[in-house]
Parts: structure tokens; sequence; C-alpha cells
């Protein structure tokens, strides 16, 4: 029950899916432990959107198509939360001087356009990337694929925030409260294993190697450039991970494939 609590507390923080008011009788709001469900409340996003891939199927529709439809779902099932976060980290790691100017464009509502151009960037490579795996694969080995990325993704994410301090005092992130290494360590392991039984049936073993390497380069990196950058996390890093390890991880996908 515990890891049920911590799923449905997720997915509210997570996405704009509706989740009871019963599931946050006496919650205090930390996330401490909350992050173990990151990646089951991965898997709960990624049903709206394996739904679209069904009915695009049924329906015949290209598979670009289909993709941008995937795409757009997630975006919608998310309210865009992590291509938000994007959009400020390229915006304030390439907008600003200093850290203090750098978080305080990441804090600025409006998006300049480096966050435009990393929008871009991030909905091209993804509908592509899916364009190619849906003409490569199954359609229920594409099911697969969106599950096991969307859980995955979210377990690199969670992390990224233990292992990072926090950059902004009484951000999002900050008030949430720090995870716990046994929580984020355990959301890692079960997106590992959502990651090898998903892209395992869709490419086999080589295409869990190639993307869990590839995603592993990519979070030691930003978790450099955000020390670099910030001296640590924000709530914004957090989703740019999201969106950087999902790339990745199509990535070694496709290069698999």
């Amino acid at each position: 029950m515990d890891l049920v609590n911590d799923t449905m507390r997720a997915l509210a923080f997570l996405s704009r899916l509706p989740v009871p008011q019963r599931w946050f009788e006496g919650y205090d709001g930390s996330l401490s432990s909350t992050v173990r469900g990151f990646p089951v409340a991965g898997i709960l996003v990624a049903l709206p959107a394996s739904l679209v891939l069904l009915i695009a199927h049924a329906l015949d529709l290209p598979e670009i198509i289909t993709a941008l439809l995937i795409v757009v779902a997630l975006i919608i099932t998310t309210g865009a939360l992590h291509e938000d976060g994007l959009a400020d980290v390229a915006d304030g790691f390439y907008g600003g001087t200093s850290i203090d100017r750098r978080l305080e464009i990441m804090k600025d509502s409006a998006t300049g356009s480096y966050g435009v151009l990393a929008l871009i960037v991030s909905v091209f490579l993804r509908t592509a990337l899916l364009t190619t795996i849906l003409d490569e694969v199954g359609v229920i080995h594409a099911v697969a694929v969106i599950i096991g990325t969307e859980a995955a993704s979210r377990s690199v994410m969670a992390k990224l925030w233990q292992s990072l301090p926090s950059a902004r005092v009484g951000g999002v992130a900050d008030q949430a409260g720090a995870p716990t290494a046994e929580a984020a360590n355990f959301a890692l392991i079960f997106g590992a294993v959502v990651l090898a039984i998903s892209y395992g049936a869709a490419g086999g073993p080589l295409a869990i190697v190639i993307a869990a390497c590839l995603t592993a380069l990519v979070f030691v990196g930003f978790s450099a450039r955000c020390r670099e950058k910030i001296g640590g996390q924000t709530g914004d890093t957090l989703g740019a991970m999201q969106q950087l390890a999902t790339i990745s991880l199509l990535l070694g996908l496709v290069i698999a494939l």
C-alpha cells in the first residue's frame, strides 16, 4: 500500500490526471519517499498515449502522424510540465552569465529563443524517433516502448533529484523535500526493470544495453552541467532530465533496430 500511495501522489505531481483526494489524507506534501512511485506513475501517464497509438493504428494513419499524436497526448497528459522545465533550463543555462541570473531567468514565466528552440528540437526528435520505431516494430511492441520509456525517464529524473543539492532555496523541488537515496534507487531499479522488459521485447538485449548506456552518459553530462551552471538542481532541471532521458532512450532503441 505504501507504493500505491506513493504512486498516486507522484501521479498528481507529474501529470494532470485526476487523483482522488483520499490519497492525500494525512499527507504533508513531502516527496522524500514518494519518488518511489515515479516510474509507476510514468506507466500510468503512458496509457492515454498508448490508447492514441492503438486508435491511430486501427485508423491506419501514417506513422509520422501517429508519432506526433503520441507526443501531443503525452504533453496534454502532463500539462507540458517537463517541456516547461526543458525550456526554462535552456533559457537560463545559456541566457545568463551568473548563477543568480540563470536562476532568475529560469523562474521567469516568459520563454526566450533558447527555450523555444529546445522545445522544437525535443518535439521533432521524439516524433522522428517514434516514427522510426513504429515503422520497425509491431503495434504491441510500440505500446511497450512508450510505457517503458515513460517509466524509465521518470526514474532517471528521481535519481537526478536525489544526486544533486537544491540550487534554489524555497523552489518547488526544494519545498517538496529531497528524495532519500533508498527511494531514488528503488525508482531507478524499478524503471530499469520495466525498460528491460519493454525494450527487450521490441529490440532485444542490444536495445537495452545501448539505450541504458546512452541515457547514463546523458545523465552524467547533464548532472555536471547543472552543477556548473546553477550549483545543483531545481524543478526545471528535473523536467529537462525527463525530456533528455526520453530522447536518449528512444535513440538507443533506434540505433539497435
